[in-house]
């Protein structure tokens, strides 16, 4: 039956793991899915925003650009209409004035565009170099065979050209030319102005462009006559780069903007391009603006962002993790529960039959203790009854052989009839010693047995005891000492008791201790405040296990000295006995043949008196 129980716990345990397992992972997918979920949502809001803050930053790029570009074109075409009006100037000086006349009227003019117009030249209609502002000259002579000259010359529709960025042996510059006419018409030769870039654009000084923004002048093939940049403010930054491209815008109405980004071609970055036409010169401003800085900050903001999106996964992973461990260490501690639930019900139904069986040997041990009990009290009154029947015969088998002894013939040749009545005395006293022994072993075991108390020296007792084995000491010549304490000291205790048990301890030792050896009694008061007889001998010894055969009633350890002596084995139970009957206790503390020593304790509330009285000491 308890093995039947013990399986069904077992069942019923397996089958609470099987579900905790299964609700386990059903949690734990739960768990997953939603922090899949949060995480898909934290990313999408997150991308949403950086695509929104990249969008915003580049927006802001773009109108940027836009104001920028707006702002450059107008400054450059306001320059190139001052520069118009000077050439119109000079052709009105040229058409109006005399030979003589024109040179100072061409310095005049010239005067008035200061820094802007580095100088100025005036070819004849034969193209040579008629008057220049250069000090020394260092430019050419002839200038028939330039394409400006040539158009100016076949083509008098066109008043004004841009040689966007010439090289110059004076320099590199924007070169303006114009047509000249005679007052009746013809063909009077061309009139350059060669114009600073760097004061073209003043506003490159004013206007922050970022780190790598640029400014440039283009022509209508996209070739760069002017760039201007933070540390690049003479306009000579990427003069001659083509910057066409895939993305450059070919056709650009005059006065529109066009955007686009790209790999810049003079710095090699990636930049947000805003290019703007002219609307009365075949010129095109082009801004460039570096993207990092244009979308640096939304680009730190993203970097931000994601950081703190991949610390949220992070943390949203750790959580799930650790929430998901400890969801599995619960299940586990609760499938261990179980089991220890199985196991504690197995342990309980084992202690109850164990407790059964325990209350069934109880009961049996009570049954025998019971009988044990009677039979002890039988016994100790069988012995009590026998003792008093057999002591009353032989009492008076002792007397009638003392008065046999006292009447017998002593005339030589009679019977030996006083020897056999010596022989029936002796042996009569050694069965009345043997019967009293077992009497009072049996009452002490009862319980019946009583101390008469009094009080006496110990001295007193010590000395009694040595003179009742004196005789059994000397015809073996063991020499008997005695150790007493310097002062008297005075027990309070049965004393016909103690006697016995310093008697038969003092016997125990002459009995075996070989011929001229030496036994010593000593009274001793520890530090425990104990009363402390002890009895040391120099005899054969004995073991552990032969003083616990010692100990037991009628044990005899067997060895051929203990046999060429008589003796029952009752007296160091009796001696034990009685000395517990007085509160104290008795040990024996051996060696093999070295001897014996027995020590004997009395409780200090048995002292009574100790007086400062000096006393000797007794061989």
């Amino acid at each position: 039956m308890q093995r039947d129980a013990t399986d069904a716990n077992a069942e019923c345990a397996d089958r609470f793991e099987g579900r905790a397992r299964r609700q386990a992972v059903r949690v734990l997918r739960k768990i997953v899915l939603l922090a899949l979920f949060l995480t898909t949502c934290m990313w999408g809001f997150i991308g949403w925003s950086l695509w929104t803050e990249y969008a915003n930053a580049r927006a802001v790029g773009c109108t940027e650009g836009y104001n920028l570009t707006a702002a450059f074109a107008m400054e450059l075409t306001n320059e190139l209409d001052a520069a118009n009006a000077v050439l119109e100037s000079i052709a009105g000086t040229v058409k109006s004035s005399p030979d003589d006349e024109i040179k100072p009227g061409v310095q005049q003019v010239a005067t008035g565009m200061a820094n802007k117009a580095i100088g100025v030249r005036i070819a004849g209609p034969d193209g040579k170099r008629l008057l220049t502002t250069f000090k020394p000259e260092p430019g050419p002579t002839d200038f028939a065979h330039q394409p400006d000259f040539i158009g100016h010359r076949d083509n008098p529709s066109i008043q004004m050209t841009i040689d966007a960025y010439t090289a110059d042996p004076a320099g590199l510059f924007i070169q303006v030319s114009r047509r000249l006419e005679t007052a009746d018409g013809r063909f009077a030769g061309e009139a350059i102005l060669l114009l600073n870039p760097a004061y073209l654009m003043t506003l490159t000084r004013r206007i922050d462009l970022g780190r790598r923004g640029t400014v440039a002048i283009a022509d209508e093939n996209g070739i760069a006559r002017a760039g201007f940049g933070r540390n690049d403010l003479d306009g000579h930054l990427g003069v001659g780069t083509d910057l066409r491209g895939s993305t450059y815008p070919e056709h650009i109405a005059p006065g529109q903007t066009a955007l686009y980004s790209r790999r810049g071609p003079i710095l090699n970055i990636d930049r947000l391009v805003t290019i703007r036409r002219l609307e009365r010169y075949d010129l095109r401003v082009a801004v460039a603006l570096d993207l990092d800085d244009v979308l640096g900050s939304a680009r730190t903001h993203i970097w931000l962002m994601s950081l703190v999106g991949i610390g949220a996964t992070g943390l949203m992973v750790t959580l799930s993790l650790l929430l998901m461990r400890e969801m599995w260490r619960r299940t586990k501690r609760e499938i261990d529960l179980a089991y220890d639930r199985d196991r504690l019900r197995s342990a309980q139904s084992q202690i109850e039959a164990d407790r059964a069986r325990l209350a069934e040997t109880n009961r049996e041990l009570l049954a025998s203790k019971e009988t044990a009990e009677a039979a002890n009290r039988a016994r100790s009154q069988f012995l009590a009854h026998m003792s008093h029947e057999l002591r009353t015969p032989l009492h008076a088998i002792i007397g009638f052989s003392e008065l046999i002894q006292e009447q017998a013939p002593t005339k030589p040749g009679s019977p030996p009839i006083a020897g056999y009545a010596a022989d029936i005395w002796s042996s009569g006293r050694h069965l009345l010693e043997l019967i009293n022994a077992i009497l009072d072993i049996s009452k002490v075991e009862s319980g019946t047995a009583t101390l008469s108390e009094t009080v006496f020296p110990v001295a007193d007792l010590a000395r009694a005891g040595l003179v009742s084995v004196r005789a059994q000491a000397e015809a073996r010549h063991i020499a008997l000492d005695l150790n007493l304490p310097e002062a008297i000291v005075r027990v309070r205790g049965d004393r016909t008791r103690l006697l016995q048990v310093l008697i038969n301890l003092l016997s125990n030792a002459v009995k075996f201790t070989p011929n001229e050896g030496r036994i010593l009694l000593t009274v001793s008061i520890p530090s425990s405040g104990e009363l402390v007889f002890s009895v040391a001998d120099t005899g054969i010894g004995m073991t552990e296990a032969e003083i616990q055969i010692a100990m037991e009633p009628f044990g005899q350890v067997d060895n051929t000295l203990s046999r060429s002596f008589e003796g029952t084995g009752l007296g160091l139970p009796l001696a034990h006995k009685l000395t517990e009957l007085h509160g104290g206790r008795l040990e024996l503390i051996s060696i093999k043949g070295r001897g014996t020593t027995a020590y004997v304790y009395l409780p200090p509330e048995r002292l009574v008196q100790r007086d400062a009285v000096r006393t000797g000491v007794a061989g």
